[in-house]
C-alpha cells in the first residue's frame, strides 16, 4: 500500500480514537454530574422528611475555602483613629488596650481586634440626601473595613438607626467580625465591633472540605443532637469564623445556615454545628 494512503488511514484511526475518548469522558462527566445532583436532592429530601423546609431555590455549590492564618497589624489602629477623629493622640502605654483621644471623640482598640469609637456631635455628618447604608459603607471603607450589610434597625423612640455590617476577607464573609454603626439623624455617633487587618497565609488544611450536601446532613444531625428547633432553612453561605484572640489568628471555613429560629455555623471540614450567639 502506498505510504500517503497508509498515513491517511493512521490519521483517521487516531481521530476515531480521540472521538471515542471524548465521548467516554463526556459520558462519565454526565454520569458524575447526575449523581452529584441526585445526592444534593437527596440531602434536601432528608431535611424535609424531618420537618424542615429548604427555602433556597437550590443547594449552593461546594466551597473550596481553605483555613487561613492572619497576622494582625496593630499599626493600622492609629490610622483608623486619625480618620475618624481627626487629629488624635494615643493615651498611655497599655499594650492590651490602646486609647486614642482627639477633637472628634475617643477610640479604643483591644488586642483581640475589638474596638469602640465615640464621636463628638458634628464629627461625622452624612449628606442629607444620602442613605444611612451608603454613608456607613463609605465610612467603613475609609478605615479599611470591606463588608456587607447584615441588619438595619430603627429605634422610633430615640430616633437612632443601627446598622450591622460583617467584614469580608478577600471577598469572603468573616461572620465573627461585625461592626455596628449608630446614627442619630444625619450624625454618626458610635461605632463598635470587631475588625481584622493584616496579612494572611494559607494554613494546613484538614483534608478536603465537606460537600454542601454533606453539610446539610451534618446540620440536621447537629440540630437533633443539640435539641434545637427550626422549621425552615432560609439560606446557606460559605465564609469564615475567627479563632484565637491574639496574633496570629486563624480563619476557619464554615457554612452559615440561616433558619426561621436563628443562624447556625457548620464547620466546613469537621461538620460540627454551633449556634450563632450574637
Amino acid at each position: 500500500m502506498e505510504w500517503p494512503k497508509l498515513k491517511n488511514i493512521i490519521l483517521l484511526l487516531l481521530v476515531c480514537v480521540n472521538v471515542c475518548l471524548l465521548l467516554l469522558a463526556g459520558l462519565q462527566g454526565s454520569r458524575s454530574a447526575r449523581y452529584e445532583e441526585e445526592t444534593r436532592q437527596a440531602a434536601i429530601d432528608v431535611l424535609e422528611q424531618n420537618g424542615i423546609t429548604f427555602g433556597p431555590e437550590r443547594l449552593p455549590a461546594d466551597t473550596q475555602l481553605r483555613p487561613l492564618t492572619v497576622t494582625r497589624d496593630r499599626e493600622s489602629e492609629a490610622q483608623v483613629a486619625q480618620t475618624l477623629l481627626g487629629s488624635a493622640e494615643r493615651q498611655g502605654e497599655n499594650e492590651v488596650r490602646q486609647l486614642y483621644v482627639g477633637e472628634g471623640g475617643t477610640a479604643e482598640f483591644s488586642m483581640n481586634g475589638t474596638f469602640s469609637v465615640s464621636l463628638q456631635p458634628g464629627a461625622w455628618v452624612k449628606e442629607h440626601d444620602r442613605s444611612h447604608v451608603d454613608a456607613s459603607q463609605a465610612c467603613l471603607e475609609r478605615i479599611g473595613f470591606q463588608g456587607a450589610l447584615e441588619t438595619e434597625e430603627r429605634d422610633e423612640a430615640s430616633g437612632q438607626v443601627l446598622l450591622t455590617f460583617h467584614q469580608e476577607w478577600e471577598d469572603v464573609p468573616v461572620f465573627s467580625c461585625r461592626v455596628v454603626l449608630t446614627w442619630e439623624g444625619d450624625e454618626l455617633v458610635h461605632l463598635e465591633g470587631s475588625r481584622l487587618f493584616g496579612t494572611s497565609t494559607q494554613a494546613s488544611a484538614r483534608g478536603e472540605p465537606l460537600s454542601a450536601a454533606s453539610i446539610l446532613v451534618r446540620f440536621l444531625s447537629g440540630i437533633n443532637e443539640g435539641g434545637y428547633v427550626c422549621g425552615r432553612v432560609d439560606g446557606m453561605t460559605a465564609g469564615y469564623l475567627l479563632s484565637g484572640a491574639a496574633r496570629p489568628v486563624e480563619l476557619t471555613p464554615v457554612w452559615r445556615i440561616d433558619t426561621d429560629s436563628g443562624s447556625y455555623y457548620v464547620d466546613a471540614y469537621t461538620g460540627v454545628l454551633t449556634p450563632d450567639q450574637t
